[in-house]
């Protein structure tokens, strides 16, 4: 019975803290702003409208006509060079190239072994291993670089290959 006699005095005064207060002078600040400035509508120019434009090809060649295409195709793309894209990928070939690092080299007899960190982890990696986000290939390995091709594609489907080093990088 206290309990209710509680909750109801609470309640009596929640309810009257949300009764409405007194705002004059918020209403007539308000009245005030509103003479002092007038919103004047933006005057926008009319839209001119656009001339209609039928193609008629004529005698001409359709441009969309999809055997000329696959003619070129066939014409261009298919005798290129091009990486093998279905290979299993090697685990250097999640790095980009400038993070990798050559720090150093061994040869076995007539093999050559360059060592390469990335990630704090080191690899040994030999001619023909792959690395790099552009389906490099390690093409030599000397004492202080590694060679590698590299393919980059370009805007036509094609591929184009790009020769670039991987150098010894020594400690400062």
């Amino acid at each position: 019975m206290r309990h209710r006699a509680a909750i109801a005095a609470c309640l009596a005064l929640l309810s009257g803290a949300c009764q409405q207060q007194d705002n004059d002078d918020l209403q007539r600040w308000m009245a005030e702003v509103r003479q002092r400035h007038h919103a004047t509508p933006i005057k926008m120019s009319a839209v001119a409208t656009a001339v209609e434009f039928r193609y008629q090809a004529g005698e001409r060649t359709d441009r969309f006509d999809v055997a000329k295409l696959s003619e070129l195709e066939v014409a261009t793309g298919n005798n290129k060079a091009q990486p093998d894209l279905r290979r299993v990928r090697e685990p250097l070939e999640n790095f980009p190239l400038d993070s990798l690092r050559l720090i150093g080299h061994l040869r076995r007899g007539k093999e050559a072994v360059a060592l390469v960190q990335a990630d704090r982890l080191i690899y040994s990696i030999r001619v023909g291993a792959h690395l790099g986000q552009d389906l490099g290939k390690v093409t030599a390995i000397g004492e202080t670089s590694v060679d590698i091709d590299e393919w980059i594609a370009d805007n036509t489907g094609g591929w184009t290959r790009r020769q670039t080093q991987l150098q010894l990088q020594e400690k400062k």
